[in-house]
């Protein structure tokens, strides 16, 4: 049996990389030391390192076990791009591999943004942080961008998944779509998408209007359909096209129902604040009208005491003064289940000093000069504002 030399072990061992710190302990024993790569201690045995050829430092080989994988799992830069694209965003540089972000352009938004590879390709996840809702847009941008689409904004920017409040440019629809989808639409309008010749979606746009209408749709925007005003119960012939870009059932001969013109009443002007609107309207003293609108979050803005024939000829000149202005409708009537939904404007197209003017005027050409001036009939004071 050959004699054991430690010396020549111990020399064994150091030029395999390890700085021996003991005396050889014996074979199959930890023999401590020193790392010349990694500078960590090690406690491999002699008959691991140089019998059975294994690594002398557990870090090290790790190490090159986790590059050897790394390499085996690397991403060709021409895979990458193309795994990228079908994610909407386009590379703006080199791939970096899977270990760093990626600058991409996102194609639905336009916006340079950092990519996780591996979070996109192998977790499913969006490109974008933006078009993904975990970044917020900035209101002005976000609007910009919604413009582009065909959609004006009528209230501020909500965030890219929850619906938001706007009109269509083109048939001047108030819709809410999220931005999302709107981005992801064609047409992101959906009157416009169905272009008003489905049955059912002309229905819609007559009741939103404020119009029943009594027979079939005849199947085009120009014809003659016969409906029913829904605020005074007569019958008119309304043109669905007419309709849809003026947004106001146009009645020729309403009347108001439960206003009696004989008795003091109230010219109104409220507003409300999430839906982006304004409405003009008229009671007469002693209704809860004013009230019943508070309950469905509107506020008052100006409130003035009128002769019951008065407040109808004040009412008329402010819609009328709307209606030459070409002024969409502000809301639609699912939004005012209690009615007066003819009677809105979006305060986007009149803001509120011009609407206080609005008011104003109307009052002014209601009460006449030579008129006696008694409480019903007096025009409006700094006492009959209630501002907020």
């Amino acid at each position: 049996m050959a004699k054991i030399d430690p010396i020549a072990r111990a020399a064994a061992m150091s030029a395999r990389g390890l700085i021996l710190q003991a005396p050889y302990p014996g074979a199959d024993k930890p023999w401590p030391a020193i790392c010349k790569t990694c500078k960590r201690p090690t406690r491999s045995s002699y008959t691991s390192v140089i019998t059975r050829g294994q690594g002398p430092c557990f870090t090290c080989g790790q190490r090159k076990s986790s590059a050897a994988a790394a390499r085996k799992r690397a991403v060709p830069a021409e895979v990458a791009e193309s795994k990228i694209l079908e994610a909407n965003a386009k590379p703006l540089e080199t791939f970096p591999g899977t270990q760093g972000t990626w600058r991409c352009l996102c194609l639905n938004c336009l916006r340079e943004i950092d990519v996780w590879y591996s979070s996109v390709v192998y977790s499913g996840n969006g490109a974008c942080d933006y078009c993904s809702g975990s970044r917020q847009i900035p209101d002005a941008d976000a609007s910009s961008e919604l413009l582009t689409l065909g959609l004006e904004a009528l209230v501020p920017y909500p965030g890219s998944n929850e619906k938001w409040r706007s009109r269509c440019t083109t048939g001047r629809k108030i819709v809410d779509p999220t931005l999302r989808n709107a981005r992801q639409t064609k047409i992101p309008c959906r009157f416009c998408a169905q272009r008003a010749t489905d049955p059912e979606v002309a229905v819609e746009i007559m009741k939103e209007a404020g119009l029943n209408p009594l027979t079939a749709f005849p199947g085009n925007v120009k014809a003659v359909w016969r409906a029913e005003h829904i605020d005074c119960g007569k019958q008119v012939d309304a043109v669905l096209d007419k309709v849809i870009q003026r947004r106001r059932a146009s009645c020729p001969h309403c009347v108001r129902h439960g206003f009696k013109q004989a008795l003091p009443a109230f010219l109104y002007l409220l507003v409300h604040i999430a839906l982006g609107a304004a409405k003009v309207g008229i009671c007469n003293d002693g209704s809860r009208r004013i009230r019943t609108h508070e309950l469905n979050g509107w506020r008052q803005v100006l409130v003035t005491p009128l002769s019951g024939y008065q407040a109808v000829r004040a009412e008329q000149h402010v819609l009328d003064h709307w209606l030459a202005l070409n002024l969409p409708q502000g809301v639609t009537r699912l939004d005012m289940p209690q009615g007066g939904w003819t009677e809105t404007v979006t305060l986007r197209d009149r803001p509120l000093p011009e609407l206080r003017e609005d008011f104003k005027a109307a009052v002014a050409s209601a009460v006449k000069p030579h008129c006696s001036r008694s409480a019903t009939d007096s025009g409006p004071s700094e006492e009959d504002g209630y501002l907020f």
